[in-house]
């Protein structure tokens, strides 16, 4: 798999030397990668009447195969709980909580749970399987903007849907969108919904599944007030999305360094111009704009929510001239027109 793409001497616009901050967050993996790596693999075991036929992906707490249910042959993900976690009833009772989740989504942009399997010792969530790949390896091969817009307004849809069942993704990343083809259309779904929570204050269904004050998401697309551990709410979704859209129009994140140092610089500065980072992709200024709105520093000042997004979008691409002051630009020549200036006083002669 190719690496991501970063420039070689990034400038003092994108990267921020950390102060005293109250972000915490290390960089490590060596310890995670070793479990992962001394994993058994259950590739020609069958888990709750699935044949696992190959290995996916893996996480921090699971393993993600691909698998076929012997008697309806059902092709399914597989995200079978990692052997380190399975008697630790926390870790057992947060991957419970994931698949609650999942059984609760439920639209074409949103990957969603076929059933529970518990077998053998096992703990394992079946999920609909994605034909197609991943939005991280569809940047490293560059996007046109009229397909980024297609791919935004779809994952738009589907975190309207989550929203409105009022759930935050809270990992919102490239490597959680896949891409499949339908009618040779792309049609994207956001996936792992592994670390979601309600954000509805009476929610008793779904429980928080980490601590408020816990830092948990990846920095590169988390939201500034996720990265402090401060409460969030869709629109902390709304900026990683942003985050992903400003990568997919430029190809670069807008800000690079170690991760203490990405979310410093999300907490201090805007995201520079996408002209600064990469002069070669011209991109429509309108489009540009919607991404800046979307990365606001401040939720207040980002979009509503993502249905308010998609409008915005629409306009966008369909009508420039009233997208702009929904965007904050001001018609000029139509505010001179509507405004009554006072007449201005008579000159005094000397």
């Amino acid at each position: 798999m190719t690496q991501r793409r970063t420039p070689d001497s990034p400038g003092p616009d994108t990267t921020v030397e950390p102060k005293r901050t109250r972000l915490g967050v290390g960089g490590g993996r060596s310890t995670e990668s070793m479990s992962v790596a001394l994993e058994p693999d259950l590739v020609g075991t069958v888990v709750g009447g699935y044949l696992v036929q190959e290995k996916l992906g893996a996480g921090a707490m699971g393993v993600v195969y691909r698998a076929v249910h012997l008697d309806t042959t059902r092709v399914v993900a597989l995200k079978a709980l990692r052997s380190d976690f399975l008697d630790e009833a926390a870790a057992i009772q947060r991957f419970r909580r994931e698949a609650q989740v999942a059984a609760r989504l439920g639209h074409p942009h949103v990957g969603g749970l076929v059933e529970i399997v518990e077998a053998n010792g096992r703990f394992a969530l079946a999920l609909e399987l994605v034909e197609g790949e991943s939005l991280r390896m569809l940047i490293e091969d560059s996007i046109s903007p009229e397909r980024v817009v297609v791919l935004a307004g779809q994952l738009l849809r589907g975190l309207e849907h989550a929203h409105a069942l009022g759930l935050v993704h809270r990992d919102l990343k490239p490597d959680n969108v896949l891409v499949d083809k339908r009618n040779d259309r792309d049609h994207a779904r956001i996936i792992d919904f592994g670390i979601a929570i309600s954000s509805a204050a009476d929610s008793d269904s779904i429980e928080r599944l980490t601590a408020e004050g816990v830092v948990i998401g990846t920095p590169e697309y988390m939201s500034p007030e996720q990265s402090q551990g401060l409460p969030v709410d869709e629109r902390s979704d709304l900026y990683s999305l942003g985050m992903m859209l400003y990568e997919m129009l430029t190809g670069l994140l807008p800000f690079v360094g170690r991760p203490v140092q990405i979310l410093y610089a999300k907490l201090k500065r805007d995201p520079p111009p996408m002209a600064e980072r990469a002069p070669d992709r011209p991109v429509d200024p309108l489009l540009e704009l919607f991404v800046r709105k979307l990365l606001a520093r401040d939720p207040e000042q980002r979009f509503a929510n993502a249905r308010a997004a998609l409008g915005v979008l629409h306009l966008v691409v369909n009508e420039p001239a009233a997208a702009g002051p929904a965007l904050g630009i001001m018609d000029v020549e139509r505010a001179l027109a509507v405004v009554s200036l006072p007449a201005p006083p008579p000159l005094r002669r000397r």
